[in-house]
């Protein structure tokens, strides 16, 4: 039970812009050797874009992360969304909404990242898991579209779990992100995140989720919250299917929505120990 725990924590969507937290990430590495595919789609309502002025319905098609694990200690990951589509309810006088488009529907890529996830502490022999994960996010959507802000974003995290009646999963770090108002200006933030996962069956398991970020904020880099519940179930060993609720609760965005994902987790190399 606790292994197949384990294999299903590592399926999250990792959903993150200019207006969503950091997902939440956990400390345990895939097995060496092993790869694992995640590709989703996700739709929020009421969803605003402080920097451009935008308010509408977005949907984001093809949310998609790739991870490997070429050993015990490191995995890199990547991940991003193929195509953001917002159909526009409102557009407000904001910072960059004289150069928007005046397209309605608007639609670009989605911003991608890189990480790279270290282990330090294997929860079996240390009594707590810990890793490190650093990243970087570029600046692939446009601003011009209304989608995107045109930075580029660095982050670290401290990654914890511990098994108490179910999984939990502890994320804080630090973000330094550009500020698109501000010519060669940054910001350091805060960010966090805390998840439980408890099995309600056999092959399925309940998670609730909170995660954010807290420093400056403004048109280009706000404060943001949000909370997850949702369902994972294993289809078969290696795959699985997820669905989670979303609430945004910050002060410059209260959008509601939801997430479906497929994961697929697979042997691609033999590794010597």
């Amino acid at each position: 039970m606790k292994k197949t725990l384990l294999l299903l924590w590592f399926l999250h969507i990792t959903l993150f812009s200019q207006q969503h937290p950091l997902a939440i990430e956990t400390a345990t590495l895939l097995e060496p050797g092993h790869a694992q595919i995640e590709f989703g789609s996700s739709h929020f309502r009421q969803q605003p874009f402080p920097l451009s002025g935008l308010e509408g319905n977005l949907w984001k098609i093809g949310n998609l992360r790739f991870g490997i694990s070429l050993s015990g200690f490191v995995e890199l990951q990547t991940e991003g969304t193929l195509l953001n589509v917002l159909d526009i309810l409102e557009r407000k006088s904001a910072f960059n909404s004289k150069i928007t488009t005046s397209n309605n529907p608007t639609a670009d890529i989605g911003d991608f990242s890189l990480w790279t996830k270290f282990s330090v502490l294997n929860e079996y022999s240390s009594g707590i898991g810990l890793s490190v994960r650093f990243g970087v996010q570029l600046p692939n959507t446009s601003n011009e579209s209304g989608l995107g802000i045109d930075e580029m974003n660095f982050f670290s995290s401290l990654l914890f779990q511990k098994h108490f009646a179910g999984l939990w999963t502890i994320n804080t770090g630090l973000g330094v992100l550009g500020d698109p108002t501000r010519i060669s200006s940054q910001h350091d933030v805060f960010t966090y995140g805390i998840e439980y996962c408890v099995p309600v069956g056999e092959v399925t398991y309940l998670y609730i989720q909170s995660s954010g970020r807290r420093g400056h904020n403004g048109d280009g880099v706000q404060h943001l919250s949000n909370a997850k519940v949702g369902f994972e179930r294993n289809i078969t060993h290696d795959f699985s299917i997820k669905l989670f609720g979303v609430s945004n609760f910050s002060s410059s965005d209260n959008a509601k929505g939801f997430e479906i994902n497929a994961v697929y987790t697979f042997h691609v190399v033999e590794i010597k120990e």
